[in-house]
């Protein structure tokens, strides 16, 4: 089978696709799925470069991605929700998910909607357990007024329909060349990043934050006295969030079927729209981490097998 494998830490240079061996059989309580669609996610590129090996290190060579959709083709023992055949979308981890055929734990894994296509299915996974993680830690509800930074990329965009869905006031912040398309989500107001949107907006309840220590830095101020800036790519400083009296945490999504069961139940309906930037056959692997690295992706970036 085809698989995108890197034998150690690198950018686009260690990344190449091989043929492998089919994994084998499912061990208890997983499956075998025949890929049709991974998601692409900036942790893939984070993952190859080594910046998540302090805590989560590879054992090279491994095959790279975790996001998917596709068939059941054979199941592990105690395994009965999903029989051969299932069309699923779920999370492989970390690795494991860039190949023709991967192991999941069926505990990370959804049926797959009827109105859904593999590549839209494969789309909502990562999102899905960020957000529903992100939002049980701020509270996000009727009146939360929040702040979503990189509202136009494959979490954010969620993140603008779900906390809509939910009652919030939702300020998104993107690049002009993206205005029109968060606009079109839902979002009650939508802020030119590149522009000194501090004098613009405030008094936040939550502020969550995709991109990094420089929209942390000035997101503080922002926060209404006890709000919470919530961070899904670096941890935000105890000490600063102290000073301004609000509270910060890191943000890591956990699979869970219920949860991404609820997420394509919300896209089914068409309360929530997975937007797909860009596809790339499996053997551009390496173009498509170079378009996620880049920063600039409006929606998701899919994988095709």
């Amino acid at each position: 089978m085809r698989a995108v494998e890197i034998s150690r830490y690198g950018g686009p240079e260690v990344m190449r696709v091989v043929e492998v061996s089919k994994p084998a059989g499912p061990a208890p309580g997983q499956v075998l799925v025949h890929v049709a669609a991974a998601g692409v996610n900036p942790v893939d590129w984070k993952a190859r470069e080594g910046y998540l090996k302090d805590f989560m290190p590879f054992t090279f060579p491994t095959i790279l991605g975790g996001e998917i959709a596709g068939t059941i083709v054979a199941v592990g023992e105690g395994v009965v929700d999903f029989p051969i055949g299932t069309a699923v979308n779920g999370s492989t981890g970390l690795s494991g998910g860039f190949a023709d055929y991967a192991i999941a734990s069926a505990a990370t894994l959804a049926r797959k909607p009827a109105s859904l296509s593999m590549v839209e299915a494969a789309g909502v996974p990562i999102a899905a357990a960020t957000v529903l993680a992100a939002f049980s830690a701020g509270n996000v509800g009727s009146g939360t007024r929040i702040l979503i930074h990189a509202a136009a990329g494959g979490v954010g965009s969620v993140a603008v329909q779900l906390a809509r869905l939910r009652g919030a006031d939702v300020t998104a912040l993107t690049s002009p060349a993206h205005a029109d398309y968060v606009r079109s989500l839902g979002a009650n107001r939508v802020v030119d990043r590149t522009g000194e949107y501090e004098k613009q907006i405030g008094d936040f309840d939550v502020v969550l934050d995709a991109v990094g220590a420089e929209a942390q830095a000035r997101s503080w101020k922002l926060l209404r006295r006890g709000g919470i800036l919530l961070s899904l790519v670096a941890a935000p400083d105890s000490d600063t969030a102290l000073k301004y009296g609000v509270r910060s945490a890191m943000v890591y999504g956990a699979p869970s079927a219920a949860g991404l069961a609820e997420v394509n139940a919300l896209v089914a309906k068409g309360d929530i729209k997975i937007h797909v930037g860009r596809t790339y056959p499996v053997e551009q692997a390496a173009a498509a981490l170079a378009e996620s690295q880049a920063g600039r992706v409006q929606g998701k970036l899919i994988l095709t097998f």
